[in-house]
């Protein structure tokens, strides 16, 4: 059996690896690529399980003076075993909503029937290792929230209905790096989970997508002329 691999060189991948997505995060909000290929690096992130392929990530990348990368608060023994354990919350004929700073227990329960609600992890507080998030949406809707620097998995099924899939965690997790792992069942309803920047409302992520898409479209269509005025040349 291999080695494990030394402490000190774990924490200087976790160290590097939240310096990249908090660069990738910020690239992107410059518009230096479109929200596709920030979806792409950044599960190579989660997953490169060295600092040179994190840094291969970067490599075309303008280095930026500083983040707003969500690095994990270090935790102490004592507060992880006084952390939250589990919680239900109930939408039935009704509503519920979660934002801003917030502690997420370890695991939470969601049912939403003939109702809704959404959660946004954008500025929640996760304790590290893995949290269990199920949800089960009957005749209604409901929204998850999360930041790009979040590891995610998902595992869910739906009946005449949706439940939208985002898997971003690296290989080998990170005991000290927060996990929302979401599980759950959708009837007749749906569950969607959607990427955003700090800050950005649902408006400005659809605004941001569209002009995204139109630039790509722009792009790919001057592509055959250009190829055309090599030819010519």
């Amino acid at each position: 059996m291999a080695d494990e691999a030394p402490k000190g060189t774990l924490l200087a991948l976790r160290d590097r690896r939240e310096e990249v997505i908090g660069l990738l995060t910020a690239e992107f909000a410059r518009d230096a690529f479109d929200v596709d290929e920030l979806e792409r690096r950044l599960d190579l992130a989660h997953r490169a399980d060295n600092v040179a392929a994190l840094d291969a990530l970067i490599t075309d990348l303008t280095p930026a003076a500083s983040t707003t990368a969500l690095a994990p608060r270090p935790s102490t023994t004592a507060e992880l075993a006084s952390w939250p354990k589990k919680r239900r919350l109930l939408a039935i004929f009704g509503g519920i909503e979660k934002k801003g700073p917030w502690t997420c227990p370890r695991t939470l329960s969601v049912v939403a029937v003939m109702g809704g609600g959404s959660l946004d992890f954008r500025e929640a507080e996760l304790a590290p290792g893995v949290t269990e998030l199920h949800i089960t949406a009957i005749m209604g809707g409901f929204e998850v929230i999360v930041p790009p620097t979040l590891s995610v998995e998902c595992d869910a099924s739906a009946i005449m209905g949706g439940f939208e899939h985002l898997h971003r965690a690296p290989r080998s997790p990170d005991p000290d790096r927060p996990i929302l792992r979401i599980t759950g069942f959708a009837m007749m309803g749906g569950v969607s989970i959607e990427t955003r920047l700090p800050g950005e409302s649902s408006r400005d992520a659809r605004r941001r997508a569209k002009r995204e898409a139109k630039a790509l479209r722009g792009q790919r269509a001057e592509l055959p002329a250009a190829t055309a005025r090599r030819r010519d040349d």
